[in-house]
């Protein structure tokens, strides 16, 4: 099951839903101080349970999810958050269905209109203020969710090593995706995806916040995106090394997390360096955005593993 958070819908805060109930009841009219208040009472039913409803069937099941959805929304926003303020939402949903089902059937037993109906709309704006906190984060989370993207099944191809290695330039070149790129480490503190043509069909290239040389459990949340992407969506990796060491990091440091994502992912991997302009290393691929060099060779090697895979999918019966 996949995920495109751009579905959500935009969450009103408590005053504004309160504000939007109300005046949609205050609009309503009757033959009689009875019927109207009714009228009134169904009306912000209606507008309540529809709006909660939208909003917590806008979400997927979480638990259903692919497992790098799942992750990607527990990095990003919290999978138990998450689900506790959709679970608020059900509360004030059916807790607001009763107090309004309680105001009508007082009206129908003879209780005063006017008084019955200020006693409602009070429990009422009371029980949705309770939720505010909840309303907000679930705003707050659409928003961040948008950061996870929504994914094909193409032959996806990873980059990955430190931040400020260049990885983000060489996708840019390869690629139709247009990294943010700037010369700081954690440049890319987002999944970025971009599409690469081959005889093989469409590639889908990924570009990984940077990744540090120290154990999962240590890693950020920035960090964590990289390693998901890596472990549920390469079928190859390239890694990206920075033998000027301009990216802050020695070269033994990126050689030993290059050692660790062979060790982690049982995935081919392609070693390059970049920069190639700036140093004279060519014991690996080496390519480079301002002259050009490698760029294509690189490139190659990926639509060849992309028809190798093709082949293999044939050649099963998929």
């Amino acid at each position: 099951m996949t995920f495109d958070a751009r579905r959500l819908p935009t969450v009103l805060t408590a005053e504004e839903l309160i504000e939007k109930a109300f005046r949609r009841a205050s609009k309503v009219t009757g033959r009689n101080r009875r019927e109207k208040a009714l009228n009134k009472l169904s009306t912000m039913s209606n507008v309540l349970r529809d709006y909660f409803t939208r909003i917590i069937t806008s979400h997927p099941s979480y638990d259903n999810l692919d497992d790098f959805y799942r992750e990607m929304v527990d990095v990003v926003v919290g999978l138990r958050r998450i689900k506790k303020s959709l679970a608020a939402l059900s509360w004030a949903d059916s807790m607001t269905q009763r107090v309004i089902t309680q105001g009508i059937r007082r009206i129908k037993g003879g209780r005063d209109p006017e008084r019955t109906l200020k006693e409602v709309y009070g429990r009422v704006a009371s029980i949705i203020e309770q939720i505010d906190d909840e309303l907000r984060f679930l705003n707050e989370a659409k928003m961040r969710l948008r950061e996870i993207p929504s994914l094909t099944n193409d032959f996806t191809v990873v980059f990955a090593g430190y931040p400020n290695v260049g990885k983000s330039s060489i996708i840019s070149r390869i690629s139709t995706v247009k990294p943010e790129v700037a010369s700081y480490p954690f440049t890319t503190k987002k999944i970025f995806v971009g599409y690469l043509d081959s005889p093989a069909g469409r590639i889908q290239v990924i570009d990984t916040p940077g990744l540090l040389d120290r154990p999962f459990e240590k890693r950020n949340k920035i960090e964590r995106r990289a390693v998901l992407a890596l472990r549920h969506l390469a079928d190859v990796v390239v890694f990206v090394i920075d033998p000027t060491e301009s990216c802050g990091f020695e070269l033994e440091k990126q050689l030993s997390l290059l050692e660790e994502v062979r060790e982690e992912f049982d995935l081919p991997v392609i070693e390059i360096y970049s920069k190639a302009d700036l140093h004279g290393f060519r014991d690996r691929h080496a390519v480079s955005v301002v002259t050009g060099e490698g760029i294509e060779e690189l490139v190659d090697t990926i639509k060849s593993l992309a028809e190798q895979k093709s082949g293999e999918k044939s050649g099963n019966g998929e």
